[in-house]
């Protein structure tokens, strides 16, 4: 008699993990109109060998094709015709490395590293709707609900201001206060329930805090319809203007130029 599993479900567990992790790949890839590996890899904080590696996972199960290169194509060619690992290696000129980089993912593996990609995947596809739902609400009388609404969907986001020459930028981070705070208590407009109407900017790690209130970001969004924002000077918001500046470049672009209506 073999010996009983310590964990006779971890396989399935797994398993479904796998599907789901292939699944939250799939939504995000196909939400684009024109997707960019690196783009996509960068905002779910994969590499974009693991994120190439899942969509050609995702496309062995599902018979679809999601990401396509002409390496790719030739590994999964050859792979297809039933050829080694060696035998690709000699085909293309790849590393070992390389050719297992471009074939689907043979066995699930670990469940802590696949449900926090699953999370960083969820995130960014919460983020890009956000955003998107913003831009539908561009120029209309609720615009600036919907851009807080974006403005907490990236609390947490990595992002880094302009810089100055060849001076790198500053790294830097936010969150939104919670009800309750005392800062933002006196804004006037439409609340989002549970959260407040403050950002606290952290640059540094925990080395450095900054509050920026809800009304100054109002104020950088009707600033940035008056006239044409070409740096954070240009939006007259002395020690806001460069975190507004950047975050608007970044990801939540308020420019009538930038967005598809």
């Amino acid at each position: 008699m073999g010996r009983k599993a310590k964990y006779p479900d971890h396989k399935d567990r797994a398993t479904a993990l796998m599907n789901s992790l292939l699944d939250e790949v799939v939504a995000a890839w196909t939400s684009e109109d024109a997707p960019e590996l690196k783009a996509i890899a960068k905002e779910c904080e994969l590499s974009s060998a693991k994120l190439r590696k899942l969509l050609i996972t995702a496309a062995e199960r599902d018979g679809v094709q999601y990401f396509s290169s002409d390496t790719a194509d030739a590994v999964l060619s050859l792979y297809h015709q039933g050829k080694s690992v060696a035998e690709i290696m000699a085909e293309t000129d790849l590393s070992y490395t390389s050719v297992q980089g471009y074939l689907p993912h043979k066995t699930v593996y670990n469940l802590d590293t696949m449900s926090a990609e699953c999370e960083r995947i969820r995130l960014y596809r919460a983020r890009r709707s956000a955003l998107s739902t913003f831009h539908t609400h561009f120029d209309l009388p609720d615009e600036t609900l919907w851009f807080w609404k974006a403005v907490i969907a990236f609390e947490g986001y990595p992002f880094q201001t302009s810089g100055r020459g060849s001076r790198e930028g500053v790294k830097f981070k936010y969150q939104v206060s919670r009800s309750g705070g005392a800062g933002g208590r006196h804004y006037s407009g439409a609340e989002v329930e549970g959260y407040g109407n403050e950002l606290w900017v952290t640059t540094g790690g925990e080395e450095k805090k900054k509050s920026i209130s809800r009304s100054t970001v109002d104020l950088a969004l009707k600033r940035a319809h008056d006239k044409q924002i070409s740096g954070p000077k240009a939006l007259g918001l002395p020690g806001a203007g460069s975190y507004l500046f950047r975050l608007s470049v970044d990801n939540c672009s308020w420019k009538a130029t930038n967005i598809d209506k």
